[in-house]
């Protein structure tokens, strides 16, 4: 049991000095990021009816590291800022499959050519995705309500009817004192202490289960079982859709999961509706989009998830998973991976700490 015990840790600490250097840079990167966008110009950018808006709130949905529960206070900002529905869609799509520090772990234990297919998927799902919602949103508009910025206005009288309701509208060009731009130190302190806090338990927790899906799931058990096609598509799909999967901490677990014998175009689908869908991203879209335009977009992202799958196992599925393993078995234990999980882990632990110092002092200072 023990022998079990330290096996577990070692291919979980495997995993994690893979990943190490990687999402070191990722976080570095995404606070760099919180520096450089302005909130107030994202919001501008979204509130179209369009094809534009859709493309646009993808496009800077992609590179954000934002987890499935904190894109839904983004997203919700972003609604109320007058964002079109089909541009929250977009974001709350493509936003928690990708983000700049997940894409670097991809290319860490997945490789590059994997990390340009989740990616692209991202893209193409939240394009669709926000198309979608767009379309059946404008047909469940009633024709004799007036929308600006997206929002029903019924008039209740003569003189509400004749009255010029578009000047009433905010003014999406001026901008608010409170969306100023994030100033470099704390957008370092976003990227090397809030984020990684955020990601400490789900990715510990995500590793850890790679870990014992290593160690405990024979090789053949899932090729034998389940493999390709509808069933392994299933599995996956059943697996991810109701839990908490960040894109981060799923990573391992699809690396995992794939030498456990499941398809890499069912390792794609778990990556891909996992960190889009679950109980608390639906319960926000319910709220935010409506009730048709969310099972819309739980749909879509599950038929983007399934053809792309597809497509990679027609094409690339062995080669692909032989590849993965090949390259990882082959490269040795080197001091220098070990000393970046070091310094991955004292990263985590010291964000994990100054976060809950914070908030512990804040509770003080409100009781007192």
């Amino acid at each position: 049991m023990i022998l079990l015990f330290i096996e577990v840790l070692y291919n979980s600490w495997s995993l994690l000095t893979e990943m190490a250097p990687y999402l070191i840079t990722g976080f570095s990167v995404a606070g760099l990021l919180q520096w450089l966008i302005n909130p107030t110009f994202v919001r501008q950018q979204l509130g179209e009816q369009s094809l534009r808006s859709i493309l646009k709130a993808t496009i800077i949905g992609i590179p954000m590291p934002l987890c499935s529960c904190s894109v839904i206070p983004v997203a919700a900002s972003l609604r109320k800022s007058g964002a079109s529905k089909g541009a929250t869609a977009s974001f709350l799509s493509s936003t928690p499959q990708t983000g700049v520090d997940s894409i670097l772990a991809t290319y860490a234990l997945m490789g590059g050519l994997f990390t340009f297919i989740r990616v692209l998927v991202a893209f193409i799902s939240g394009i669709i995705s926000g198309l979608l919602v767009q379309l059946i949103s404008k047909k469940l508009v009633p024709k004799n309500t007036l929308i600006i910025n997206d929002t029903k206005l019924t008039p209740i009288n003569k003189i509400a009817q004749s009255s010029n309701l578009k000047a009433l509208a905010p003014d999406k060009k001026r901008p608010h004192n409170t969306s100023a731009r994030t100033n470099l130190p704390q957008a370092l302190q976003h990227g090397l202490i809030v984020l990684p806090a955020d990601l400490f338990r789900t990715l510990i927790f995500g590793i850890l289960i790679a870990g014992m899906i290593t160690t405990l799931v024979p090789e053949s058990l899932l090729s034998t079982h389940i493999g390709e096609g509808y069933k392994g598509f299933f599995f996956a799909t059943l697996f991810s859709l109701p839990l908490y999967i960040c894109a981060t901490a799923s990573i391992p677990m699809a690396y995992a999961l794939i030498g456990a014998g499941l398809s890499p175009g069912a390792a794609l689908v778990f990556l891909i509706i996992g960190p889009a869908t679950n109980t608390t991203t639906i319960s926000a879209a319910w709220t935010l989009i409506g009730r048709q335009a969310t099972f819309i977009y739980i749909l879509s992202i599950i038929c983007v998830a399934w053809i792309a799958g597809w497509l990679l196992d027609s094409s690339l599925g062995h080669s692909l998973a032989n590849s993965l393993f090949h390259e990882h078995q082959a490269s040795a234990e080197h001091l220098q991976r070990h000393l970046w999980g070091i310094l991955l882990v004292s990263l985590l632990i010291n964000a994990y700490w100054q976060v809950n110092r914070s908030k512990r002092k804040r509770d003080c200072c409100q009781k007192t």
